[in-house]
């Protein structure tokens, strides 16, 4: 354990802060917080809590701080990235964005995730729910045998 995070139950607000998040009351305000001391307070929160978590911050330069922050911890951080929205080319998008929130709802999902760094921005865009997202899932391992029409008939159906 950390020695910075061995002090926090000896403080009475932050035993106060976390009966509201084991007891799920929502929404929890808090301010007055130095970067620093944010990220100190969020990693307080999971290792006490052990319950996954979600930063929301107000823009990506400020996420990518905090992840490096956090690193100091050794705990596994994800980045939830914006959509980029390309209006004049579509084929000159890149899909890097793409495949890493699905990898990021892939942790979340298997439950394999401990805490998700994201901006406003990205979670206000629209996405796929999650019943329709695993609605399709195909588990394929070398040699196993499918029929093809099966196989067409299922692709073609994810189609949104």
């Amino acid at each position: 354990m950390n020695p910075l995070i061995k002090t926090m139950p000896n403080v009475k607000k932050f035993n106060e802060y976390m009966f509201d998040v084991k007891t799920g009351k929502t929404p929890i305000m808090l301010s007055g917080l130095t970067d620093m001391g944010k990220v100190h307070l969020a990693y307080a929160t999971r290792f006490y809590s052990e319950k996954p978590i979600c930063i929301i911050t107000y823009n990506e330069l400020q996420a990518k701080k905090m992840m490096k922050d956090l690193a100091f911890f050794g705990e596994k951080i994800e980045y939830f990235p914006k959509r980029e929205i390309i209006t004049f080319d579509y084929v000159a998008e890149s899909k890097d964005e793409l495949f890493e929130r699905i990898a990021v709802l892939n942790h979340v999902q298997k439950q394999e995730t401990k805490i998700i760094i994201t901006t406003i921005e990205a979670v206000m865009q629209k996405m796929i729910t999650k019943e329709k997202l695993y609605q399709f899932v195909m588990n394929l391992k070398t040699g196993d045998t499918i029929q093809l029409n099966e196989l067409k008939e299922r692709l073609v159906s994810l189609r949104i």
